[in-house]
């Protein structure tokens, strides 16, 4: 099935609107200081001339220990003259997949989505910092402890609230920097942050010790993982409960 005739809608614009939407989404339940990480989604695309912000947006926030950005490069606009040098068709799927759970099938770049629950303009940091206090299970959610086993992790798993969920391995590559050679954004660089090479499900998440072996990041050109116990599955992502990332673990 062609973009033209798929189901969702794709807009190369932004709109205020969206971002508002995604405030307005209902149990929603406050954050306090100190709450697990916030976990943002990032869709972009090195096709898309209004991504640069976005993408530059999340170097920043990588910086902050109370989230955890990554960047998923989406296939969606390859066919206007720049193929994405990073985009997999896992994360257009995922791209999909959000849309049509959160935002009514709309599939737009920059888009950001926020624990899985609520998405917004990825450039927008206004929403995204209301989002981070906001984007959170009223009834469920998991902490997440790494540590040094060897040249593995150890992931000790925390839940409270019985909705089931799986344990999702992303490995990232911390820091890419892609000379863009033709389209919108022809003749810029643009570096990104933490971006995910893989989308693996490692099964059930439930309370207890799993190891996350050093061979899953082998061949990704991976230098760190974030790890999420989300509900759903691969092909229908749901509500992020808890989230960690590798480089703030210990060892």
């Amino acid at each position: 099935m062609s973009e033209k005739s798929a189901p969702f809608q794709f807009s190369r614009r932004t709109f205020g609107g969206m971002a508002l939407a995604a405030c307005a989404m209902p149990s929603f339940a406050q954050a306090q200081d100190g709450a697990r990480p916030t976990l943002v989604e990032l869709f972009t695309s090195q096709g898309c001339n209004a991504c640069p912000a976005a993408d530059a947006l999340m170097l920043k926030l990588a910086a902050d220990p109370t989230m955890i950005p990554l960047t998923f490069a989406t296939e969606i606009w390859d066919y206007l003259g720049w193929k994405d040098t990073l985009a997999r068709p896992a994360f257009t799927r995922r791209h999909k997949a959000y849309a049509a759970g959160l935002a009514n099938r709309r599939v737009y770049t920059p888009q950001a989505v926020v624990n899985g629950r609520a998405h917004c303009v990825g450039s927008d940091l206004t929403t995204l910092t209301r989002l981070k206090r906001t984007a959170v299970s009223s009834t469920d959610s998991a902490t997440i402890a790494l540590s040094r086993s060897g040249t593995d992790w150890d992931a000790r798993i925390t839940r409270s609230g019985s909705n089931p969920a799986r344990l999702v391995l992303l490995p990232v590559s911390a820091r890419r920097s892609v000379e863009i050679e033709r389209g919108e954004n022809m003749g810029k660089t643009i570096t990104y942050a933490n971006v995910v090479r893989d989308i693996i499900d490692l099964g059930p998440a439930s309370s207890g010790t799993s190891r996350i072996e050093a061979r899953r990041l082998a061949g990704l050109d991976a230098d760190a993982f974030a790890l999420l116990v989300q509900a759903g599955t691969l092909e229908a992502p749901g509500e992020v409960f808890g989230s960690t990332f590798s480089g703030n673990a210990e060892g």
